[in-house]
């Protein structure tokens, strides 16, 4: 495969974490304004750890054009070690303040999705980047949370590990599992988007379409820092934003801003619904690249 196509698969993944980090506002999420409610953690830091995937990113790229004719879960199991590599490389481009997780590994999935569609000779499609993606990770939620109540060998339970023992709640795996159905949805709200509001910045489409998300989401983040019922309240109040029209009306902005506010007095970060958003960004502008020498037609 090309040398540059992998490159430029692997900058633009970065490019979108960066992109919706520089959003705002952004819910009690980092933004250039704000740092996270959650741990304060500020726009540079997070900067430094998307900037730190790149390498783990092209390892992404190029296992799944490599491994294009072998079982997708044998290809997963390859994808493990560049993961561990690129967590370790967050923690420690960003002094062990972010390990990068969750867009790892859907950045890393999607990356190596689009690595083994273009050896394939095939589009690169929201649909085909998704289910070739998923399909990498078939029954993970039975294999890796499956049981986990009973475990008592004193292993390390993550965050999303735990959410999921006390609620039920199966986060990123459950989205990558099921074809990544939110992404997906939150492509065609963009798409949506600049069809029918085309005067609107990017900046304002991606807050519209990370309010759309939140109002679903089942953020494990959300769920591990105040509970199911404080989840509840994030949706609820992300709905109530959105009937009020959201970045595309005055009330909706202000109301926005209302939110914004409120996540942040609560120390409430919803960082899976910002993964899901980076995600979807980054699966949209794939469909621009081509497997030439620049990257784009020629």
């Amino acid at each position: 495969m090309n040398e540059i196509f992998i490159f430029n698969v692997a900058k633009l993944a970065v490019k979108s974490i960066i992109n919706v980090a520089s959003v705002f506002p952004k819910p009690g999420l980092i933004t250039p304004l704000n740092n996270s409610a959650l741990d304060g953690t500020d726009f540079p830091c997070l900067i430094d750890g998307a900037m730190s995937l790149f390498q783990c990113l092209v390892n992404c790229v190029s296992i799944g054009s490599d491994t294009e004719a072998l079982k997708p879960e044998d290809a997963f199991t390859i994808l493990r070690t560049p993961a561990k590599i690129g967590m370790n490389d967050s923690l420690n481009a960003t002094r062990g303040k972010l390990s990068m997780k969750g867009c790892i590994f859907s950045m890393g999935l999607i990356c190596s999705a689009a690595g083994r569609l273009i050896s394939q000779q095939r589009f690169l499609t929201p649909q085909a980047l998704a289910l070739t993606a998923s399909s990498y990770v078939e029954n993970i939620v039975e294999n890796e949370l499956w049981g986990l109540e009973n475990n008592t060998g004193g292993k390390f339970l993550t965050q999303g590990e735990k959410v999921y023992i006390t609620y039920g709640i199966e986060g990123i795996r459950g989205e990558a599992e099921k074809g990544f159905k939110k992404t997906l949805k939150a492509v065609e709200l963009l798409r949506k988007l600049s069809a029918t509001h085309g005067h609107l910045t990017l900046r304002e489409k991606l807050v519209h379409t990370l309010i759309n998300i939140m109002t679903e989401n089942q953020d494990t983040s959300i769920a591990a820092q105040g509970g199911i019922i404080e989840l509840i309240k994030v949706q609820e109040e992300a709905k109530n934003v959105i009937d009020a029209g959201g970045m595309l009306s005055e009330k909706g902005i202000e109301k926005v801003f209302d939110f914004d506010k409120n996540l942040r007095s609560k120390g409430i970060a919803p960082n899976g619904s910002a993964v899901i958003l980076s995600t979807a960004l980054f699966i949209q502008k794939l469909g621009e690249l081509r497997n030439t020498r620049s990257g784009y037609n020629e």
